[in-house]
């Protein structure tokens, strides 16, 4: 299986990023578009990719993550020199090492959140994405964790195939979330 770097240029990941925000303005998900913004909804996409990149043969599988992962560091690399300033070398590396520990980090506590249920799960996205403000919308924070598990089921739908090609797209939104984060329960009336 050959790595498709069509498919990991970032570029559909950043659509859809732009569009993670654009939604979360108009729902009052409060997310300041800052770098370190950028890189933890940037996250989650790479969360979902590396969890079907697990579902491929173990002998591709290392290959895409870590083509992924080469992606994503080379992007936030331009992005430090280009729209923040940092022309020295040695304090992007800095940079550079924090966001692959905060990557290991979300690695763990996303799949923490998987194995646990949607309150694990929700609990790392308000850390990670939130910074852990006392302050986050609850109903923001549904509305990321049912989009993650919508994609995620999508992922494990498609074909090695597909997803190899770069024929799978994320197509959700946190937004498309709302309806059904603000339904009553049934639990909850008795």
């Amino acid at each position: 299986m050959k790595v498709n770097s069509k498919y990991l240029s970032f570029l559909h990941i950043q659509q859809s990023l732009d569009g993670f925000l654009t939604c979360c303005r108009g729902t009052g998900i409060a997310l300041t578009p800052t770098f370190n913004t950028w890189a933890q909804i940037t996250f989650i996409y790479m969360y979902m990719l590396t969890v079907r990149f697990r579902l491929f043969p173990a002998a591709h599988a290392p290959s895409w993550h870590q083509h992924l992962l080469d992606h994503f560091f080379h992007d936030a690399e331009d992005r430090m020199a280009m729209y923040h300033g940092m022309v020295a070398r040695g304090v992007r590396n800095k940079y550079l090492k924090d966001l692959y520990i905060q990557w290991r980090g979300v690695l763990a506590a996303y799949d923490e959140g998987l194995v646990k249920g949607d309150a694990v799960l929700a609990t790392a996205v308000w850390r990670n994405v939130f910074k852990g403000a006392e302050d986050a919308d609850v109903r923001a924070l549904a509305e990321i964790v049912g989009f993650m598990r919508k994609e995620l089921k999508r992922l494990e739908e498609a074909s090695d195939g597909e997803v190899a090609s770069g024929d799978w797209k994320f197509r959700g939104d946190p937004g498309k979330e709302r309806a059904i984060v603000m339904l009553e329960s049934q639990w909850m009336k008795e």
